[in-house]
């Protein structure tokens, strides 16, 4: 029941420690390639979010969803997903909540650009699609 427990708790960026707990949770996921859940969990946040903040969420949860389209054959909907997702980052370049955003949209684009110049049907190989998977690193 809302307002029945004790207030929650807030660190200096606004975010609960249980928002940073299931942001944690879904960047470990996206670093594992569980893109689906990676997207379940952001979601979450991001529904639950009314600034303007709501965009780091929305922008990884969407590069997610593009890799897993990918994934799963659909390039259109990869391409499509990965340039939104890569815009969303832009307002809180070059950093947000200890994530380079800067570099996950940079690696984004490059995967959307590789996969753009492909023939349709064919695919990366499974070595150039690991090298070219855009990674959520931390920074300092």
């Amino acid at each position: 029941m809302p307002g029945s427990g004790p207030p929650a708790r807030h660190i200096p960026d606004g975010r609960t420690p249980d928002e940073i707990r299931r942001f944690d949770r879904a960047l470990a996921l996206f670093e594992a390639g569980a893109w689906f859940t990676c997207h379940e969990v952001l979601e979450h946040l991001w529904l639950d979010e009314t600034r303007p903040r709501r965009d780091v969420y929305k922008g990884i949860l969407q590069i997610a969803v593009g890799l897993l389209h990918e994934d799963n054959g659909n390039r259109a909907g990869a391409l499509r997903l990965l340039e939104r997702g890569a815009g969303h980052l832009v307002p809180f370049l070059p950093a947000r909540f200890g994530v380079d955003l800067a570099t996950l949209r940079d690696e984004a684009l490059r995967l959307r650009a590789v996969l753009a110049a492909l023939p349709p049907g064919q695919r990366l190989d499974a070595e150039r699609w690991k090298e070219l998977l855009p990674r959520v690193s931390r920074t300092a």
